[in-house]
Protein backbone atom coordinates (compact mmCIF):
# COMPACT_ATOMS: atom_id res chain seq x y z
CA UNK A 1 0.00 0.00 0.00
CA UNK A 2 1.28 3.42 -0.95
CA UNK A 3 -0.62 5.18 1.77
CA UNK A 4 -1.21 4.22 5.36
CA UNK A 5 -3.53 5.65 7.90
CA UNK A 6 -1.44 7.24 10.62
CA UNK A 7 -3.74 6.66 13.58
CA UNK A 8 -1.27 7.91 16.18
CA UNK A 9 -1.63 11.49 14.95
CA UNK A 10 -5.39 11.35 15.17
CA UNK A 11 -5.24 9.82 18.63
CA UNK A 12 -2.77 12.43 19.88
CA UNK A 13 -5.09 15.17 18.67
CA UNK A 14 -8.00 13.57 20.46
CA UNK A 15 -6.13 13.46 23.75
CA UNK A 16 -5.02 17.06 23.42
CA UNK A 17 -8.35 18.60 22.44
CA UNK A 18 -11.96 18.28 23.51
CA UNK A 19 -13.86 15.80 21.34
CA UNK A 20 -16.52 18.36 20.52
CA UNK A 21 -14.04 20.61 18.66
CA UNK A 22 -12.55 17.93 16.42
CA UNK A 23 -14.07 17.66 12.98
CA UNK A 24 -15.18 14.28 11.66
CA UNK A 25 -12.04 12.32 10.84
CA UNK A 26 -11.78 11.62 7.11
CA UNK A 27 -8.85 9.54 5.89
CA UNK A 28 -9.45 10.56 2.30
CA UNK A 29 -9.11 14.29 3.04
CA UNK A 30 -6.12 14.90 5.35
CA UNK A 31 -5.65 18.14 7.26
CA UNK A 32 -2.77 20.03 8.87
CA UNK A 33 -2.40 21.55 12.33
CA UNK A 34 0.24 23.75 13.92
CA UNK A 35 1.79 21.78 16.78
CA UNK A 36 1.54 24.12 19.75
CA UNK A 37 0.63 24.32 23.42
CA UNK A 38 -1.70 21.55 24.57
CA UNK A 39 -1.10 19.50 21.42
CA UNK A 40 1.62 17.82 23.46
CA UNK A 41 2.11 19.74 26.73
CA UNK A 42 5.72 20.59 27.48
CA UNK A 43 6.86 19.86 23.92
CA UNK A 44 5.58 22.79 21.88
CA UNK A 45 5.16 26.46 22.85
CA UNK A 46 1.71 28.03 22.79
CA UNK A 47 3.18 30.92 20.80
CA UNK A 48 6.61 32.23 19.81
CA UNK A 49 8.22 35.29 21.33
CA UNK A 50 11.76 36.65 21.36
CA UNK A 51 13.64 39.87 21.89
CA UNK A 52 16.27 40.47 19.19
CA UNK A 53 18.02 42.89 21.56
CA UNK A 54 19.55 39.86 23.28
CA UNK A 55 21.00 38.53 20.03
CA UNK A 56 23.72 41.16 20.22
CA UNK A 57 24.83 44.10 18.12
CA UNK A 58 25.05 43.33 14.43
CA UNK A 59 22.97 40.15 14.67
CA UNK A 60 21.80 38.89 11.29
CA UNK A 61 18.75 36.82 10.42
CA UNK A 62 16.96 34.83 13.09
CA UNK A 63 15.25 31.66 11.87
CA UNK A 64 12.17 30.08 13.40
CA UNK A 65 10.99 26.57 12.53
CA UNK A 66 7.24 26.27 13.20
CA UNK A 67 6.17 22.59 13.39
CA UNK A 68 3.15 21.47 11.36
CA UNK A 69 1.63 18.03 11.95
CA UNK A 70 -0.47 15.83 9.72
CA UNK A 71 -3.97 14.73 10.60
CA UNK A 72 -4.81 11.97 8.18
CA UNK A 73 -2.84 9.89 5.70
CA UNK A 74 0.91 9.77 5.26
CA UNK A 75 1.94 9.80 1.61
CA UNK A 76 5.19 7.88 1.28
CA UNK A 77 5.65 8.59 -2.42
CA UNK A 78 4.72 12.22 -3.07
CA UNK A 79 5.41 15.63 -1.62
CA UNK A 80 2.23 17.60 -0.97
CA UNK A 81 1.90 21.35 -1.18
CA UNK A 82 -0.04 23.69 1.09
CA UNK A 83 -0.42 27.40 1.75
CA UNK A 84 0.22 29.61 4.76
CA UNK A 85 -0.42 33.32 5.15
CA UNK A 86 0.08 36.15 7.59
CA UNK A 87 -3.27 37.59 8.62
CA UNK A 88 -2.86 41.31 7.84
CA UNK A 89 -5.53 42.44 10.30
CA UNK A 90 -4.14 40.48 13.24
CA UNK A 91 -0.45 41.00 12.47
CA UNK A 92 1.31 44.17 13.63
CA UNK A 93 4.10 46.27 12.06
CA UNK A 94 5.62 43.20 10.38
CA UNK A 95 5.97 43.30 6.59
CA UNK A 96 6.90 40.20 4.60
CA UNK A 97 10.08 40.81 2.63
CA UNK A 98 11.15 43.63 4.93
CA UNK A 99 11.02 42.59 8.59
CA UNK A 100 10.69 38.89 7.86
CA UNK A 101 10.61 36.41 4.97
CA UNK A 102 7.96 33.75 4.56
CA UNK A 103 7.08 31.68 1.51
CA UNK A 104 3.32 31.28 1.35
CA UNK A 105 3.66 28.11 -0.72
CA UNK A 106 4.96 25.31 1.49
CA UNK A 107 5.82 21.64 0.92
CA UNK A 108 4.83 18.82 3.24
CA UNK A 109 7.49 16.27 2.37
CA UNK A 110 6.69 12.67 1.56
CA UNK A 111 6.90 10.07 4.29
CA UNK A 112 6.51 12.57 7.14
CA UNK A 113 3.81 13.10 9.73
CA UNK A 114 5.45 16.36 10.87
CA UNK A 115 7.17 19.06 8.83
CA UNK A 116 7.77 22.76 9.47
CA UNK A 117 7.28 26.27 8.17
CA UNK A 118 10.40 28.45 8.14
CA UNK A 119 10.00 32.10 9.15
CA UNK A 120 13.16 34.21 8.88
CA UNK A 121 13.25 37.40 10.95
CA UNK A 122 15.49 40.14 9.52
CA UNK A 123 16.91 41.54 12.74
CA UNK A 124 18.73 44.40 11.02
CA UNK A 125 15.44 45.75 9.66
CA UNK A 126 13.80 46.02 13.08
CA UNK A 127 13.70 49.39 14.77
CA UNK A 128 14.10 49.93 18.50
CA UNK A 129 10.65 51.39 19.05
CA UNK A 130 8.06 49.02 17.60
CA UNK A 131 6.82 45.63 18.70
CA UNK A 132 6.08 43.21 15.86
CA UNK A 133 3.57 40.40 15.46
CA UNK A 134 2.98 37.80 12.77
CA UNK A 135 -0.36 35.99 12.98
CA UNK A 136 0.40 32.94 10.85
CA UNK A 137 -2.46 30.85 9.46
CA UNK A 138 -2.83 27.60 7.58
CA UNK A 139 -4.94 27.92 4.42
CA UNK A 140 -7.07 24.91 3.41
CA UNK A 141 -6.92 24.01 -0.27
CA UNK A 142 -7.00 21.18 -2.77
CA UNK A 143 -4.48 19.06 -0.87
CA UNK A 144 -5.44 19.60 2.78
CA UNK A 145 -8.70 20.47 4.51
CA UNK A 146 -8.90 22.70 7.56
CA UNK A 147 -7.90 20.85 10.72
CA UNK A 148 -8.70 21.50 14.38
CA UNK A 149 -9.74 25.19 14.67
CA UNK A 150 -7.49 26.12 17.61
CA UNK A 151 -4.47 24.75 15.74
CA UNK A 152 -4.94 26.58 12.45
CA UNK A 153 -2.91 29.60 13.55
CA UNK A 154 0.14 30.48 15.59
CA UNK A 155 1.32 33.86 16.89
CA UNK A 156 4.91 35.12 16.60
CA UNK A 157 5.81 38.20 18.67
CA UNK A 158 9.21 39.85 18.41
CA UNK A 159 10.97 43.13 19.10
CA UNK A 160 14.41 44.72 19.33
CA UNK A 161 14.03 46.93 22.35
CA UNK A 162 13.71 46.85 26.12
CA UNK A 163 10.31 48.55 26.31
CA UNK A 164 8.81 45.34 27.65
CA UNK A 165 10.37 44.11 30.88
CA UNK A 166 12.43 40.95 30.21
CA UNK A 167 11.69 37.92 32.36
CA UNK A 168 15.02 38.10 34.17
CA UNK A 169 14.02 41.40 35.79
CA UNK A 170 10.96 39.94 37.51
CA UNK A 171 12.61 36.55 38.10
CA UNK A 172 15.15 38.04 40.52
CA UNK A 173 13.78 39.32 43.80
CA UNK A 174 16.31 42.14 44.21
CA UNK A 175 15.76 43.48 40.69
CA UNK A 176 12.00 43.04 40.93
CA UNK A 177 11.94 45.59 43.76
CA UNK A 178 13.43 48.25 41.47
CA UNK A 179 10.84 49.97 39.23
CA UNK A 180 11.54 48.94 35.66
CA UNK A 181 12.74 51.35 32.98
CA UNK A 182 14.31 50.46 29.60
CA UNK A 183 17.34 52.65 30.30
CA UNK A 184 17.93 50.95 33.65
CA UNK A 185 17.81 47.58 31.94
CA UNK A 186 20.18 48.73 29.20
CA UNK A 187 22.79 49.87 31.73
CA UNK A 188 22.35 46.74 33.85
CA UNK A 189 22.95 44.51 30.81
CA UNK A 190 26.05 46.47 29.84
CA UNK A 191 27.48 46.13 33.35
CA UNK A 192 26.50 42.50 33.96
CA UNK A 193 27.09 41.13 30.46
CA UNK A 194 23.93 39.02 30.69
CA UNK A 195 22.57 37.87 27.31
CA UNK A 196 19.78 35.54 28.47
CA UNK A 197 16.37 37.26 28.82
CA UNK A 198 15.30 34.46 31.21
CA UNK A 199 18.39 34.58 33.40
CA UNK A 200 17.83 33.74 37.08
CA UNK A 201 20.23 34.50 39.90
CA UNK A 202 21.14 30.98 41.01
CA UNK A 203 22.18 31.93 44.51
CA UNK A 204 24.87 34.39 43.43
CA UNK A 205 23.36 37.23 45.43
CA UNK A 206 26.73 38.88 46.10
CA UNK A 207 27.38 39.19 42.36
CA UNK A 208 23.89 40.56 41.74
CA UNK A 209 24.25 43.08 44.56
CA UNK A 210 27.57 44.15 43.07
CA UNK A 211 25.96 44.81 39.69
CA UNK A 212 23.10 46.69 41.32
CA UNK A 213 25.54 48.86 43.26
CA UNK A 214 27.44 49.68 40.07
CA UNK A 215 24.18 50.62 38.33
CA UNK A 216 23.12 52.76 41.28
CA UNK A 217 26.42 54.60 41.17
CA UNK A 218 26.19 55.05 37.40
CA UNK A 219 22.84 56.84 37.60
CA UNK A 220 24.05 58.99 40.48
CA UNK A 221 27.08 60.12 38.46
CA UNK A 222 25.20 60.52 35.16
CA UNK A 223 22.08 62.64 34.86
CA UNK A 224 19.72 60.65 32.64
CA UNK A 225 16.11 61.69 32.14
CA UNK A 226 13.01 59.94 30.91
CA UNK A 227 12.12 61.32 27.48
CA UNK A 228 8.38 61.30 28.10
CA UNK A 229 8.11 62.53 31.70
CA UNK A 230 11.32 64.54 31.96
CA UNK A 231 12.00 62.94 35.35
CA UNK A 232 15.53 61.94 36.26
CA UNK A 233 16.14 58.19 36.39
CA UNK A 234 17.64 56.56 39.47
CA UNK A 235 18.51 52.90 39.99
CA UNK A 236 16.77 52.44 43.32
CA UNK A 237 13.37 52.28 44.95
Amino acid sequence: MKKYLYLLVALSLCTACREDVIDLYNAERPALNFAKGEFNPGTYPESYSFNAYFLGVGAGDYELQIPVRLQGTIDYDNDRHYTVRANAEKSQNAENGVHYSLSEEQTFRKGLYQDSVTVTIHVGALNTEDDYRIWLELVPGETFDSGVPDYQYVVIDFMKNLNTMPNFWSNNSKLAKIPYHPKKCEVFLEISGITDPDWIDAGGTIQLEYWINLCTQYFLENEIYDEETGNRIYFDL
